[in-house]
């Protein structure tokens, strides 16, 4: 059985958008799940868009992610020459001509085709006098394939049978008038000359396939089979945009969302694996994957469900790695030093467990100075709400109790906090909510006890003199 062979093929225009990452993402899974082989093809003849950072983003968030292709890269505009000699043929063979309408003929025609409810009609049959006039008028010319009769007929990997009457599409240009082929053509030829036999690609394409299947059948190659996975749309049911958050691979590493988290939650928009379950890994994915899981109906990328899958992955992380994820974010900060770490790796490597059940993103990780630095101020709600006109005595006794004790583990700073509030007859929350906002300056954060223990007894009573001296 001759090998399967597939092609992520984006455009560096751009920056790399979650939905040319999914499409990368799902040739990828197919080409490990089934053995095939996955090329990249880097499609760059829009010179006027493309910029080598475009290339850059793109590469680095395919490495980012994890997904690798065989062999180099193909560079599409390295190919104008078959491209060109491709336009040849399909105009010897009569299956392509020129045409030589103007920008306003042409406005004119798709009007009257409007009105009429039928595709334009193109001057396919010019006469040697016509053609003479119009070159010696100056007229630009491009290249149109003749769209045969009949249908287009091709049985999707994903959606099935899939039939495209041919008199709906327009004799579509394959060269514009300087000689540069259109996408289609391009699609056409590198997709043949590279072997390709399985197009897989968003529903974005759909009504690319029948006029490029047309031009294989044109050129006389075999046919590739296509497979055409969902749109992603916005929560509000529009196509995906800006405004509905970050939609570039390298917004969303910015933002403190794992490689794995990326990977997973963008295999789930379009493919599920039959069962509830949501929560992968890349090797999971791998052995799970399958055509039969592709969905034909569009779906939905929900933000909220990709930061709390983030913080599913983030707990799977060996609880060293959250150090090392930690560490840039903390130095950038200016919390601790590079040179600092090694000496301090038994202090940090606390904190990251403590921080990791809770972590959404690794940008939470900005949040947590106060594990570093005495808080500046309080926050004036938590203050508002927790600081009664008791809460100082409260406190100074909580304060005495904490400086008589001999160890500060996590179970003797409960066990003493526990013993004052029922000494008081009061809850323990009330001497927990202000504890609190003395150690971090605001009123949330981990477990009260197990920060205390690792911040140790000489800076929490050292941070709640403070408050009782500032909010006393």
């Amino acid at each position: 059985m001759p090998d399967t062979i597939l092609r992520f093929a984006p455009s560096p225009t751009g920056g790399f958008h979650v939905g040319n990452a999914r499409t990368a993402l799902f040739n990828y899974l197919y080409a490990k799940h089934y053995g095939a082989t996955l090329l990249l093809r880097v499609e760059d003849t829009d010179r006027a868009r493309y910029t080598d950072d475009s290339l850059k983003t793109i590469l680095d968030g395919l490495s980012w992610l994890g997904i690798a292709s065989d062999g180099e890269p193909v560079f599409q505009s390295q190919n104008e020459e078959a491209h060109k000699k491709a336009v040849e043929q399909l105009l010897a063979s009569g299956n392509a001509y020129y045409a030589y309408e103007t920008p306003e003929e042409i406005d004119v025609m798709r009007k009257e085709a409007l009105a009429a409810k039928r595709r334009v009609h193109y001057n396919r049959e010019l006469t040697a006098e016509q053609v003479a006039a119009f070159e010696a008028e100056g007229r630009a010319k491009v290249v149109r394939f003749r769209v045969p009769d009949g249908d287009t007929v091709w049985t999707d990997k994903i959606r099935g049978v899939q039939r495209w009457g041919n008199v709906e599409i327009e004799d579509f240009v394959v060269a514009r008038s300087d000689g540069s082929p259109v996408y289609n053509l391009a699609v056409a030829v590198d997709d043949h000359n590279m072997g390709v036999t399985l197009v897989l690609r968003g529903a974005d394409h759909l009504s690319n396939t029948p006029k490029q299947i047309m031009l294989f059948d044109a050129l006389g190659w075999d046919v590739p089979e296509y497979g055409h996975s969902t749109l992603i749309l916005g929560n509000d049911g529009s196509k995906l945009s800006k405004r509905h958050g970050a939609t570039t691979v390298t917004e969303y590493q910015e933002q403190g969302f794992l490689p794995e988290t990326l990977f997973n939650f963008l295999a789930l928009l379009g493919w599920s694996s039959g069962d509830e379950r949501e929560v992968f890994s890349h090797d999971e994915l791998v052995e799970t994957f399958s055509l039969e899981g592709m969905h034909t109906r569009d779906t939905v990328f929900d933000l909220k469900k990709l930061t709390w899958l983030n913080g599913e992955q983030v707990r799977l992380r060996p609880v060293d790695q959250i150090v090392e994820d930690a560490i840039p974010i903390w130095v950038s900060e200016g919390w601790i030093s590079e040179g600092d770490v090694d000496g301090r790796r038994e202090e940090l490597t606390q904190i990251a467990t403590l921080l990791q059940p809770r972590l959404n993103t690794l940008d939470d990780l900005r949040k947590t100075g106060y594990f570093f630095n005495e808080p500046e101020n309080y926050d004036e709600k938590a203050l508002k709400k927790h600081w009664k006109t008791d809460t100082p005595e409260r406190l100074a006794a909580y304060i005495d109790r904490l400086e008589a004790l001999d160890s500060f583990a996590e179970e003797d700073v409960e066990g003493v906090t526990r013993t004052l509030a029922g000494e008081l007859n009061m809850s323990a929350s009330k001497l927990i909510h202000p504890t609190r906002l003395g150690l971090c300056g605001v009123g949330f954060g981990p477990g009260l006890f197990e920060l205390m223990a690792v911040l140790g007894q000489e800076t929490c009573l050292r941070r709640l003199k403070k408050l009782l001296e500032v909010a006393g």
